[in-house]
């Protein structure tokens, strides 16, 4: 069995709720079966152009795939810092250097749930 990152379970889910099928999936978005499973697996970066991409045919299915570009840069291992400025960039910088615990980490991410929503 193959190691889905969370990327790719959300997609995999998302597929599944869909009822499509990878080979299906891939077709419509006009690639191979292979490429959109190393992208499930974590074997290609995905781009910010491939999650818009993948987000909007899961739109045109009706199914709500939430923070996934969130789990493409966990995936990735990297964010970008383009279109960020200078302040936000030293912010994020700092934040993935820190040591907080459990109990700091809930508290961040309760604030941006509730920041998402505004």
């Amino acid at each position: 069995m193959v190691n889905l990152t969370e990327f790719g379970v959300a997609v995999r889910k998302a597929r599944l709720d869909a009822k499509v099928s990878l080979s299906s999936m891939a077709g419509e978005l006009g690639v191979t079966s292979a490429f959109l499973s190393s992208i499930e697996v974590g074997r290609k970066k995905i781009s910010e152009d491939w999650v818009a991409k993948i987000e909007t045919f899961f739109k045109h299915k009706r199914i709500d795939v939430p923070d996934l570009r969130e789990l493409a840069d966990v995936s990735n291992r990297s964010i970008s810092l383009e279109g960020m400025t200078p302040q936000q960039a030293i912010l994020l910088a700092g934040f993935a250097r820190a040591s907080f615990s459990k109990q700091q980490l809930e508290k961040f991410s309760k604030l941006l749930g509730e920041t998402k929503g505004n």
